[in-house]
């Protein structure tokens, strides 16, 4: 008897952990939606009530993820409450269909509490737009509309919650809080690490280099710092300027004459 209640119990805490969201089966596309269902497992898990007013205020809702609200509304997901606690099922969670896109993702409660005067007496069906937040698993969740067409019977609530669980892999944060900025300094880091090392190596062993000749490069090295000294002298130093330079005709001495030579010319007889 011991034995049958712990799987009992077992199985509770396991349907628990798994959510009770049913897909709808009259969509297509049953097993993407699935896969979709299992990345909602840490706002299942949590079981975080929701609860938050319009404004102004006509309403309060209630949500849970994948959780029942309130006994009261059976497989209700999300209930509204108005100012004499009267309630009423926006959606169950035997009923929901999901889309996603990068950042986001659609949960959507269908078979709620039928309308009376309007909607054309159809169901109450409730949209939760699930987006990318990396710093929470559970955020606020609020209000965006509700959206009518008496004509067309296109009724539903359109609700916002924030959430890590919809953030896409090629976010621009790392699961571990490494932005791609400290990726790439620690990329960089690796890489010069590697090379020194692997450097010191072939040297020391191939080469059968000894002291600071082990050092890969070491020539290069050597001279680094005045390279480093030669580009700030050319790019960020200032000379003052000569006097400007003066421009002659050619000379004697360009043309090969020598002043002896021409006294000489003048002594001979004419």
């Amino acid at each position: 008897m011991q034995y049958i209640v712990a799987l009992i119990v077992l199985a509770s805490v396991l349907a628990r952990i798994e959510g009770d969201c049913k897909i709808d089966t009259s969509e297509e596309l049953q097993d993407t939606e699935k896969k979709l269902l299992k990345r909602l497992d840490p706002l299942t898990t949590k079981n975080e009530l929701f609860k938050f007013r319009d404004d102004p205020y006509t309403y309060e809702y209630q949500a849970r993820i994948c959780n029942v609200v309130d006994s009261s509304k059976p497989d209700s997901g999300i209930i509204q409450v108005d100012k004499n606690g009267t309630k009423r099922s926006l959606g169950t969670i035997k009923k929901v269909n999901l889309k996603a896109g990068t950042n986001w993702m659609m949960l959507e409660y269908r078979d709620g509490d039928k309308y009376h005067s309007h909607c054309k007496g159809l169901e109450r069906t409730s949209v939760i737009m699930i987006i990318c937040d990396s710093t929470t698993v559970e955020g606020t969740m609020s209000l965006i509309e509700e959206h009518r067409k008496t004509t067309e019977g296109d009724c539903y609530y359109l609700f916002e919650l924030y959430s890590n669980v919809v953030c896409s892999a090629s976010s621009s944060s790392i699961p571990g809080g490494l932005s791609v900025g400290s990726v790439l300094v620690l990329i960089f880091v690796i890489v010069v690490g590697c090379y020194f090392l692997f450097g010191f190596l072939y040297q020391r062993f191939v080469v059968g280099a000894k002291g600071l000749e082990q050092v890969p490069n070491y020539s290069f090295w050597k001279d680094f710092g005045n390279l480093q000294a030669d580009g700030c002298e050319l790019v960020c130093r200032t000379q003052e300027a000569g006097p400007p330079r003066t421009y002659k005709g050619i000379g004697d001495d360009q043309l090969g004459l020598d002043d002896d030579d021409e006294r000489d010319d003048h002594l001979l007889p004419m």
